[in-house]
């Protein structure tokens, strides 16, 4: 029997997160619909035998492939790992600690396919409680991430159920043409983590295509990320000072360039 084209290649970073791994699993096998899909799992060299764990969570699974490596080389360049391997012709970025709800992947795949000029799309977020939750910006200044520390939202209004093209999207879930990713030239190796999806998301708009977000395509998100806490008390964790190399080498990256226009 000839094997059924792969139309779209997921990969999830894990960094001990097995458990929101296997929910993320449940939430695929009861959602994804008709999509034939393949799930490429890179684990960051966990702790705690964690890839171990996953494991044993997909041993009968043929569509999920586990790639470890032996040390942890970051978020972009784990991902950029994954999709050497992928065979899908899209790329679905997917966070452990994300949940699909009904037919969102056949939205953003339906409108992705049919909109030539969107290079990127993503879903609407939504707390486990139904709370909306940002995921979308404008590309960031200095000062606007100083307020955005000082005086963070984390939930959000309803979004308007018309697609809309916005300036970047969070990393937690993107999808992408394989063909398109690879000639944007994956994600940017500088960015350990942090900051990697705006650089894609900026340089998406840079090439002549646009990102779009289809509020009627849902996804659940935990409502913690680890760049939201709170200013003050981050200064002693060590993902914040990643934050702010990270900010550093974006800023300096694209130093003395004007934004590029969103249409």
């Amino acid at each position: 029997m000839k094997k059924k084209k792969i139309e779209l290649s997921l990969v999830t970073v894990n960094y001990g997160t097995s458990e929101k791994i296997q929910k993320l699993f449940d939430s695929l096998k009861k959602y994804a619909g008709n999509i034939e899909w393949e799930w490429i799992i890179v684990d960051n060299n966990s702790a705690h035998n964690d890839a171990e764990k996953i494991e044993h969570c997909i041993a009968q699974e043929s569509s999920i492939h586990l790639l470890k490596l032996q040390e942890n080389i970051g978020f972009g360049k784990a991902n950029d790992e994954a999709v050497r391997f992928a065979q899908g012709e899209y790329i679905g970025f997917i966070n452990p600690d994300i949940q699909i709800q009904p037919n969102c992947l056949e939205e953003l795949l339906s409108f992705l396919v049919h909109h030539s000029r969107v290079g990127i799309i993503t879903p609407a977020l939504q707390s486990p409680q139904g709370n909306f939750l940002e995921n979308t910006w404008d590309f960031p200044t200095f000062w606007s991430l100083i307020k955005k520390r000082l005086f963070a939202r984390k939930q959000k209004k309803v979004p308007t159920s018309d697609p809309h093209s916005v300036a970047w999207a969070q990393g937690s879930f993107l999808i992408i043409s394989q063909k398109l990713f690879r000639k944007l030239g994956g994600f940017d190796p500088r960015f350990f983590l942090f900051f990697e999806d705006t650089d894609l998301c900026r340089r998406c708009w840079e090439a002549g295509h646009q990102v779009v977000q289809i509020p009627t395509a849902r996804a659940f998100h935990s409502e913690h990320r680890l760049s939201g806490k709170d200013i003050f008390r981050s200064f002693l964790r060590k993902t914040f000072w990643i934050h702010v190399l990270s900010m550093i080498q974006y800023f300096w990256k694209w130093r003395g360039k004007k934004k590029p226009n969103i249409f």
